[in-house]
């Protein structure tokens, strides 16, 4: 289980602590006053997984207006080792605050992620021209550009059509930087003399623009996988769905294309990037909406009024 790391004013504490217990918590500590500079109350605790957002929620709520006003949670990785926890299927249930805060956080539109899918793009560029497969592969594992996708078909799971909006935005000015600069790499590239690699070193990399059914199949998997790891602690899975999908080698092919003026690979990259991400953004959305609705979180019974009892 999650330990919950929870600062908050003295006249709050009895009430959460009263949250806490009505959840199945163990291990409640509080020490008063160890709050700086404000002298709130530290409360720790170990929580299940599944009670988190439902506590979050009561928090929130309170007794009412501001009720969560100078409240500060936080959420650790359990680090027990005496007495073991035994494996249970709360160990896998959703926290979906955190999802929402980590996705939000890592797929925001910032410098660094556009700079990673340049640099990211850049690679798979030189591994299309010279043919290089295991190239296009790091590239695609090393590009952040799953991260605006997931961002993006969390906020459409939601229904939050402004996130989403903004998300489609991040995602354009991602994909448009890494075409730009793989086609601005090319160009300097072939006008050095290097040309692209003959066709039978190419055709391990024929198929960033040649899309085809397999395609689709393979995108809404690799977005049912991404959904699913987003979810699970850890996140374990998520470096097989970035090398899995076919978006960064295809911004990068849209870039090569058109340094060297060929209409058809361009069309067919065009083609291979949406298709890859309408198929992430259709099945990441479907599965997190699935995901949601089937949760069963344990409801807390209210406890009474806050007061100001200092014991726990």
């Amino acid at each position: 289980m999650p330990t919950l790391r929870i600062v908050c004013p003295p006249d709050r504490t009895d009430h959460i602590v009263r949250l806490l217990q009505t959840g199945a918590a163990s291990g409640i500590a509080v020490v008063p006053g160890a709050g700086r500079p404000d002298r709130g109350d530290l409360v720790l605790a170990e929580v299940p997984r599944s009670y988190i957002d439902p506590l979050l929620a009561r928090v929130r709520a309170g007794a009412g207006a501001g009720a969560a006003h100078g409240v500060q949670l936080a959420i650790q990785g359990s680090e027990r080792l005496l007495p073991p926890a035994a494996p249970s299927a709360d160990d896998e249930a959703v926290v979906w605050a955190e999802v929402i805060h980590d996705l939000h956080a890592g797929g925001r539109l910032s410098w660094v992620n556009v700079l990673l899918v340049v640099i990211a793009a850049g690679i798979a560029a030189i591994g299309i021209i010279e043919g290089q497969l295991l190239l296009i592969v790091g590239a695609m594992a090393l590009s952040p550009d799953y991260l605006p996708i997931a961002n993006t078909y969390l906020a459409l799971s939601r229904r939050a059509w402004r996130a989403a909006t903004g998300g489609a935005a991040t995602l354009a000015v991602c994909f448009g930087s890494a075409a730009a600069a793989a086609g601005l790499l090319a160009e300097l590239l072939f006008g050095a003399g290097d040309p692209p690699a003959p066709a039978p070193l190419r055709e391990l990399t024929l198929f960033i623009a040649h899309p085809d059914g397999l395609s689709v199949v393979v995108a809404l998997l690799a977005g049912v996988a991404g959904a699913l790891a987003i979810t699970l602690p850890g996140a374990r899975g998520l470096v097989g769905v970035f090398v899995s999908v076919t978006t960064i080698p295809a911004a990068a092919n849209i870039g090569v294309a058109v340094a060297a003026r060929d209409g058809s690979e361009l069309a067919g990259a065009t083609v291979q990037l949406l298709v890859n991400v309408a198929g992430l953004l259709v099945a990441g959305a479907v599965t997190l909406a699935v995901r949601h609705r089937g949760r069963a979180p344990q409801q807390p019974h209210p406890p009474g009024p806050p007061g100001r009892s200092r014991s726990a």
